[in-house]
C-alpha cells in the first residue's frame, strides 16, 4: 500500500505537535511539583523560551537546512550560528540570560536537525521500497503475458504437426483467452468470477488439445461473486500441471482442480499425475510458478502456499484471505 503525501503530512503534523507539547510540559513541570506557586516571571520566561525555541527550530528547518542539503555547508553553519545568536540575544532582552538561551537554542537545533534527517531518510527508504516493489511487480506481471502466449503458441505448433483437425477450435479458444489477458493485465485486481471463467476457457483449450489422453476433474464452490484477486494468479499452476504432468498407469494425464471462494478466503487446489520414469519432472515447477510465488509474497504476504512433489504426483494448495 502506497503511502500518500496527505498521510505523511498528517503524521508529520502530529509528530510536531506531540514534540512541542512534550517540550512545553518539561518546561512547566517544575511549577507542578513545588508546594508554593512560582513567581510570575518564571512563567513569562518559560513562554519566551518556548517561543524562542520554536523560532530557532523552524528557522533552521525551513530556511537554513536547504543550504545543507545543497552541500553548502559553510554557509549553513555560519547562518545557523548567526541565527541562534540573534534569537538568543533577542530572548535575553526579556530574560536577561544570553548564555542559557544560546545553549538551549543550540541544543534544540541540533536535536531537531537530527530528527529531521532521520525521518527524511526513513521516508525516502519507504518510497524507494515502494518504487522497487512496483517496478518488480510490473515486470513480473508483464512477463506473464509473453510466457503464457509462448506456451500456447508452442501448443498450436505441435498441433499443426500432429493433428491439424483441432487447430480451428484451438485458435478460437486462444483468441478468447488472449482478449482476457490483454484487458486483465492492465488492472491491479480482477473479479474472481472472471479469473475462474478464464481458467475454464483454458481447460477447454487443453481438452481439445489432449482429447482422449487427459482426464480432468474440476469442481468449484463460489458463494460470493464480487471478491477480487490479482490477475493471472492461478493459471501458472494449471499450466504447470499440463506442461510438466505425465500419464499415469492408465496412460492418461489426470488433473484434479478444486476452487472454493467465500467472503473470507479463496482456496485453490490442483493435483496432477506424473510419469514415474520421468525423474526430471520431480521438482520442475517452471518460470511461471516462480514468478507467481514472488507476486504472492509482495501482493498477498499472508497467503498460504504448499507445493508437494512425489514420484507420481504433484500438488499445489493455495489459500488467499480476503
Amino acid at each position: 500500500m502506497k503511502t500518500s503525501n496527505n498521510t505523511i503530512f498528517k503524521k508529520g503534523l502530529l509528530l510536531h505537535l506531540f514534540f512541542w507539547f512534550s517540550v512545553l510540559t518539561l518546561l512547566i513541570y517544575p511549577s507542578l511539583i513545588v508546594d508554593q506557586p512560582l513567581p510570575i516571571d518564571y512563567y513569562r520566561n518559560t513562554i519566551i523560551l518556548f517561543i524562542s525555541l520554536c523560532i530557532s527550530v523552524y528557522t533552521n528547518r525551513y530556511l537554513l537546512l536547504p543550504f545543507y542539503k545543497r552541500k553548502k555547508y559553510s554557509i549553513y553553519f555560519i547562518l545557523t550560528f548567526s541565527s541562534i545568536v540573534i534569537i538568543s540575544y533577542a530572548e535575553s532582552m526579556f530574560c536577561e540570560n544570553f548564555i542559557n538561551s544560546f545553549i538551549f537554542n543550540l541544543i534544540f537545533v541540533i536535536i531537531t536537525s537530527f530528527l529531521h534527517f532521520y525521518r527524511s531518510t526513513y521516508l525516502e527508504n519507504i518510497r524507494l521500497k515502494e518504487l522497487q516493489d512496483s517496478v518488480e511487480l510490473k515486470l513480473l506481471k508483464e512477463h506473464l503475458n509473453p510466457h503464457f502466449f509462448f506456451n500456447t503458441l508452442n501448443i498450436l505448433y505441435n498441433a499443426s504437426m500432429t493433428n491439424t483437425s483441432i487447430l480451428p477450435n484451438l485458435i478460437v479458444n486462444l483468441g478468447t483467452m488472449m482478449r482476457y489477458i490483454f484487458t486483465s493485465l492492465e488492472k491491479e485486481k480482477v473479479l474472481v468470477a472472471d479469473e475462474i471463467k478464464f481458467i475454464e476457457d483454458y481447460l477447454n483449450f487443453e481438452k481439445i488439445r489432449f482429447s482422449d489422453y487427459i482426464q480432468i476433474t474440476y469442481s468449484k464452490d463460489i458463494t460470493i461473486q464480487n471478491q477480487t484477486i490479482p490477475p493471472m494468479l492461478l493459471i501458472p499452476f494449471i499450466e504447470n500441471a499440463f506442461k510438466h504432468g505425465g500419464p499415469n498407469n492408465n496412460k492418461k494425464l489426470e488433473i484434479d482442480i478444486s476452487i472454493v471462494v467465500n467472503h473470507i478466503f479463496l482456496v485453490f487446489e490442483i493435483k496432477n499425475t506424473k510419469n514415474n520414469a520421468d525423474n526430471k519432472n520431480l521438482q520442475s515447477t517452471g518460470i511461471g510458478i516462480a514468478n507467481t510465488k514472488k507476486r504472492l509474497e509482495k501482493l498477498i504476504p499472508n497467503h498460504q502456499l504448499i507445493i508437494n512433489s512425489t514420484v507420481d504426483l504433484f500438488s499445489v494448495y493455495l489459500k488467499i484471505p480476503f
